[in-house]
């Protein structure tokens, strides 16, 4: 009898005898994060999903600030500030205006992306424009708009909606596309795996497929999903993405809980933009998964910036923090092995 319901109880409890993940074994040995910085914003306390790029004043980064996380957790606002070079803030913060001042439904944006186009400085996003209070079952899309200054002020340009109609109806929520500059044309990946690269039309914000390429990829933490907008790094594509997997760890009492995780990809610098090369494993490091009491254990990265040997990673943690990881450069391409090879 009692091996009976013990049979019973490892069918309807599969992760009762799982092995917890080891977060500080996955750090073992890679050497890719050298140094970990947490930005505060005193204005804006429980900023997280950061984006990065560097400008001539220094860094910009952008934000998503929720006012009202547990009744009004559907209001999110996208918000910029000016780091220094050693990413210390050297602006107020500023809440950029997705919305028309007339506007019917309070903003719902989320999960911002700086990336530069033909010179000029862009941000991607996804928002809710329609339902005030939308939940999970309500549709979500693209938008894209120019970023400007003018005396130390930024604005948004209208944003444009962008629709991928053959794929529309497919998804609910239309999110994590990653726009990148190929021959002076604005490319944007639509899926990682496979990767699937869409052209967008300024004039309609329409977007039409353009090269589709699979392999085989081993990772065994979830479905990858896009991150930060993939930069040229020699001669080829350099991008973050993220998964998520919902797994007992050491860090969280055993207990089964959301993890997102970070990796990286690289892809050919001419078309089809075929994925060359991909983290085995998460990049990790000890300040990633401290503790807590959090219900999920997120690494979000947003965006990225090379300099010389070090790449800076913006990153959220834990959906109420902003960090900034310094990255190996040559420590992380090491780390990445060929699509459909293990180390």
């Amino acid at each position: 009898m009692l091996r009976f319901l013990l049979s019973v109880f490892v069918l309807v409890c599969p992760y009762a005898f799982a092995e917890p993940l080891d977060l500080n074994k996955l750090a073992e040995g890679q050497k890719i994060v050298v140094a970990t910085k947490q930005i505060l914003l005193e204005e804006y306390p429980a900023a997280f999903n950061p984006s990065l790029i560097k400008l001539n004043q220094g860094f910009l980064l952008t934000f998503r600030y929720c006012p009202d996380s547990f009744s009004q957790f559907w209001i999110n606002y996208i918000g910029v500030v000016l780091l220094d070079e050693n990413f210390e803030q050297i602006s107020a913060p500023q809440i950029l205006a997705t919305r028309p001042k007339r506007s019917k439904t309070p903003s719902q944006a989320e999960d911002a992306r700086l990336f530069l186009y033909r010179d000029k400085l862009f941000l991607i996003y996804n928002d809710n424009v329609d339902v005030t209070g939308s939940s999970l079952c309500d549709r979500r899309d693209i938008f894209i708009a120019e970023l400007s200054e003018n005396n130390g002020r930024f604005t948004l340009s209208p944003p444009l909606k962008l629709v991928f109609e053959e794929k529309y109806d497919t998804r609910l929520w239309q999110k994590n596309w990653l726009p990148f500059e190929w021959d002076k044309t604005l490319m944007l990946t639509y899926t990682v795996n496979p990767h699937e690269v869409i052209v967008p039309n300024f004039a309609n914000g329409v977007c039409c497929h353009a090269y589709e390429t699979t392999g085989a990829i081993d990772w065994k933490f979830g479905e990858l999903r896009g991150s930060s907008p993939p930069v040229l790094v020699g001669s080829e594509y350099l991008a973050f993405f993220h998964s998520s997997k919902r797994t007992t760890s050491t860090i969280t009492d055993e207990y089964e809980k959301w993890h997102y995780f970070m990796g990286a990809y690289t892809f050919s610098a001419e078309p089809p933009f075929k994925i060359t090369k991909v983290s085995p494993t998460p990049i990790v490091a000890p300040e990633f998964y401290p503790p807590s009491s959090a219900e999920k254990k997120v690494i979000f990265p947003g965006g990225f910036v090379v300099a010389d040997s070090l790449i800076y990673v913006a990153y959220g943690k834990d959906d109420c923090e902003i960090w900034i990881a310094t990255l190996d450069k040559e420590a992380l391409i090491n780390s990445l092995v060929p699509v459909g090879k293990r180390p």
